[in-house]
């Protein structure tokens, strides 16, 4: 009986435990499609380490990667951070790539986005000191849609890139249900109990 319980706890306990720590991949180029330069592709955000990974082909003729992502109620985007699969030189082996970061919210292009001259990452700043309209990306606004994209007119040889965006969700409030933890235990306590009663001698 003890053995029956125990297991019943540790399944339970590990069903709870199972998080979201790992990467997930919201769209991968090579897997689900050549993104096109209007942006007609858009991916929702999960909780946790979200990644984007495309890649620039050999051009001319010039190329240009767009996709847009959306995140939840209640969701924050903590960062996105561009990254290359190696640093380049562009005056050396030909890349020559322009990048942006748009949010919807204030229709705000992130400061730290712009040309792009070697394979250093670029973090976003989360802010726009340019145009009409400045001041800060909203990181926590529910439905928002961030719009990225990466272009070329020349690129040799080909570039892979990764879209990082680490998100944290705001923990939902469950309704706690007593009734049910209470049926499960008396539940076990009346299997030991008729197993108890078998075991008596008439």
């Amino acid at each position: 009986m003890r053995k029956m319980i125990f297991g019943s706890l540790s399944g339970l306990a590990l069903m709870l435990s199972v998080g979201s720590a790992a990467a997930t991949t919201i769209y991968n180029e090579a897997v689900d499609g050549d993104l096109d330069a209007i942006g007609t592709t858009n991916v929702n955000l999960v909780a946790g380490v979200n990644t984007i990974l495309g890649s620039i082909n050999q051009t001319p003729p010039a190329e240009t990667d767009r996709i847009r992502f959306t995140q939840a109620i209640g969701m924050t985007v903590d960062s996105i951070i561009l990254s290359f699969a190696a640093p380049f030189d562009d005056a050396s082996i030909g890349q020559n790539m322009n990048s942006a970061l748009f949010n919807s919210v204030a229709n705000l292009f992130d400061d730290s986005f712009g040309a792009i001259n070697s394979g250093a990452s670029i973090s976003a700043s989360f802010f726009d000191s340019f145009g009409p309209e400045t001041g800060p990306l909203s990181q926590d606004t529910g439905g928002a849609v961030w719009d990225f994209q990466l272009s070329a007119g020349l690129v040799f040889p080909a570039q892979p890139w990764t879209l990082t965006i680490n998100t944290t969700q705001a923990p939902v409030d469950v309704i706690p249900l007593p009734a049910g933890g209470v049926l499960l235990l008396t539940g076990i306590a009346g299997f030991a109990a008729l197993k108890r009663r078998k075991r008596r001698p008439a």
